[in-house]
């Protein structure tokens, strides 16, 4: 596999303040990957933790609510919060707000490097199936 393809290509960083109280302020990471179009990496806080959120669930929580295993997206009140819910416990889910408008930009920026509907031909399929091969070759070997 060509190692250019698991470069970062496009990367951001967000201030983010819990929803409730605004001196409670963490940073969020963005990573985009064209190799790995569908998703975007979200570390929040210096590692606080990590989440692989789906480019269409960040995409569509600007205008509504939208939802993936860990992380609830929805505007927040003013059009200018994107409101970004952690549910890693779900007892104590934590709510943060995001500038819209900086989150905006960098999804504009994945759909310039891959539009919509287009990630599939990013895929180096005959690279996925020969390291599957390969991985299994391997453990057989084991």
């Amino acid at each position: 596999m060509d190692p250019e393809t698991n470069l970062i290509k496009l990367s951001t960083v967000l201030p983010m303040w819990q929803a409730d109280n605004d001196s409670n302020f963490l940073t969020v990471w963005l990573h985009y990957h064209p190799a790995d179009p569908w998703f975007v990496r979200v570390y929040v806080g210096g590692g606080v933790v990590t989440l692989e959120v789906p480019r269409d669930v960040l995409l569509k929580g600007l205008d509504e609510l939208a939802v993936c295993e860990d992380l609830k997206v929805q505007p927040f009140g003013e059009p200018m919060w994107t409101l970004f819910t952690l549910r890693w416990n779900p007892e104590e889910p934590l709510a943060f707000r995001v500038p819209t408008a900086n989150l905006r930009g960098f999804l504009t920026e994945t759909l310039k490097l891959v539009p919509l509907g287009t990630e599939e031909t990013r895929i180096d399929w005959d690279g996925e199936i020969a390291d599957l091969f390969e991985e299994a070759q391997e453990s057989d070997s084991q």
